[in-house]
């Protein structure tokens, strides 16, 4: 796969690259307990799974092409989540265990959820049950409470059964059990200074041996060894424009050797979003341009802050994928879940 990887991200991931200024912990570290303490005004929630109640409402796609079967992808079913619960807000990634139907998801603010989703006899999403959270945990098992720590933004469940989970701000992976949450060690994460808001927004499981894929939000991609972090394309050195779009979540192909791509771009002027689904083939070398654009859709069509994609194989063997968008604890955001099938 890194032969090809190099010229095609390099149109696709462009960044800058700054090192954190110095000091920025320690502000940082005040600022974030006491808006912590305003925000939720609540102890720290049990170090066990605790259910929350959520609702959830149909959401259409409002975009034909990808409903009446003449694209790429087709819509099979899409959600609204809702909870009264405060903290059931920022979820920035998901991944599926390999029924398809049970999901691990993170809140940006310290938090992993689990839950199944509700398909209808066609298969199609209609709804997601049994919903639960706990803590994302330190080494000594406590709860990450200051933003600088909790900044959960990618998830990869492994083949060996563990969740990685990527974090931003203080950078890095870290290992946790996805049936009782309990911290499990580190991973090595790239020689690189991300800067302090933009860091390895997506991973995803490798076929190697416990290896796993990461980009930044900003640029780069590196392939990550037990040992080392390789990289397959550093950012470049120029700043994305900002209605650039930028690398939100990867995800392995279940039945293939190809990694499912999410890239969104945020337009200011317009306050809308643009959504880009890709699928890379790295290592198909018949193939003469190895990136294959599946899906890419803006207002008027349902778009949001989606920032985590998974991939679960169907029961007729076919790939299924599942997008799911972080409101930003933004009144003005959703929650949504929206499931594609690949043709």
């Amino acid at each position: 796969m890194r032969k090809y990887l190099g010229p095609v991200l390099a149109a696709l991931l462009a960044a800058c690259a700054t090192t954190p200024e110095v000091g920025w912990q320690a502000r940082h570290a005040a600022n974030e307990l006491a808006r912590e303490a305003v925000r939720f005004a609540e102890q720290p929630l049990p170090n066990a799974w605790t259910p929350v109640e959520t609702t959830t409402a149909p959401v259409a796609l409002n975009a034909p092409i990808y409903e009446d079967g003449g694209a790429a992808l087709v819509f099979a079913g899409g959600v609204e989540i809702r909870s009264d619960f405060n903290r059931f807000h920022g979820l920035s990634d998901i991944d599926f265990a390999a029924d398809g139907r049970t999901f691990w998801s993170i809140v940006d603010e310290g938090l992993l959820v689990r839950g199944r989703v509700v398909l209808d006899a066609q298969g199609r999403l209609t709804g997601v049950e049994g919903i639960e959270t706990r803590p994302l945990t330190d080494p000594d098992g406590q709860s990450l409470i200051p933003k600088y720590l909790a900044d959960a933004e990618g998830m990869a469940l492994t083949p060996d059964g563990e969740l990685l989970v990527s974090f931003e701000r203080e950078h890095r992976v870290w290992r946790y059990d996805p049936d009782d949450g309990r911290w499990l060690g580190e991973r090595v994460i790239p020689d690189f200074a991300f800067p302090e808001n933009d860091g390895m927004e997506g991973i995803a499981a490798a076929r190697l041996q416990g290896a796993y894929w990461a980009t930044g939000e900003n640029g780069g991609w590196w392939l990550c060894r037990i040992e080392a972090c390789e990289t397959v394309m550093a950012p470049p050195a120029a700043a994305p424009g900002e209605d650039a779009l930028r690398v939100t979540s990867l995800d392995a192909n279940p039945v293939a050797d190809t990694i499912f791509v999410l890239e969104r771009a945020y337009h200011a002027s317009r306050n809308t979003n643009t959504i880009r689904i890709s699928q890379l083939h790295g290592a198909d070398q018949s193939r003469a341009n190895p990136w294959e654009r599946l899906a890419e859709f803006t207002a008027p069509a349902t778009v949001d802050n989606f920032e985590g994609i998974a991939a679960v194989r169907r029961p007729d063997g076919g790939v299924r994928l599942y997008i799911l968008s972080d409101d930003n604890f933004n009144p003005g955001q959703r929650t949504l879940l929206m499931a594609f099938d690949v043709r």
